[in-house]
């Protein structure tokens, strides 16, 4: 993940549009997480140039699905990012990887506090909430740092992986899964006009990546 002394995860690749076309959530939402007026913003403060890392994404990923699967208020998910980040003394305390087994296990003292305020405000019972959480573990790859190295977004009608953000590959732009084949080339094919099938031969791929990546395009 290193170029020369820089962690690819660390590099700015994406601007405020592409994280709200990754992660199909409105620029006006994002900002929201971003204000830094009287409260820390949830999502840890970007750069000048208002470029996100790969980690600040992930991030935003994790707040997505905790407001849109678990119904978790946005304050209650700023107070958990806010007590992790003094307590666990880390920059991005949404994606480390014990944060996820700690709210998955409640095997850390400081992560269970966390556990206990986040699924107290879930309209869920803690059990179902810690399985969607277990959810959410699962569409990461982790380094052994313990922190993130892929997502693999969600898409709309299905649970397949097909389709993979990874800041190594394309600039960290979505592509399809174990090949480098960007996710919005495809999808400008198709509104050219371009059958699924054509285009699938024209990459060498399969017709469900073709249309799983349209459909995630989409959104």
């Amino acid at each position: 993940m290193i170029y020369g002394s820089t962690d690819a995860r660390e590099i700015p690749l994406y601007s405020l549009t592409d994280v709200s076309r990754a992660l199909h959530v409105p620029r006006s939402t994002l900002y929201r997480w971003l204000r830094n007026d009287q409260n820390e913003p949830v999502i840890s403060t970007f750069s000048r140039g208002k470029a996100f890392n790969f980690f600040q994404l992930s991030e935003a990923f994790v707040v997505a699905y905790l407001r849109r699967r678990l119904r978790i208020p946005l304050s209650a998910i700023r107070q958990v990012s806010q007590f992790l980040r003094q307590e666990g003394k880390t920059r991005f305390p949404l994606v480390h990887l014990g944060l996820h087994i700690g709210l998955h296990t409640g095997s850390d003292e400081n992560l269970t506090r966390a556990e206990g305020l986040l699924l107290s405000v879930s309209p869920f019972g803690k059990r179902e909430s810690a399985g969607i959480i277990g959810s959410l573990l699962d569409r990461f790859e982790f380094e052994e740092d313990g922190r993130p190295s892929v997502i693999h977004p969600w898409i709309p009608g299905t649970e397949t992986k097909s389709v993979r953000i990874d800041p190594r590959v394309r600039f960290g732009q979505p592509t399809i899964s174990g090949t480098g084949i960007a996710v919005t080339s495809i999808f400008k094919r198709f509104e050219a006009g371009e059958s699924t099938e054509d285009i699938a031969v024209s990459y060498g791929t399969s017709h469900s990546n073709v249309e799983n990546a349209i459909a995630y395009a989409a959104g």
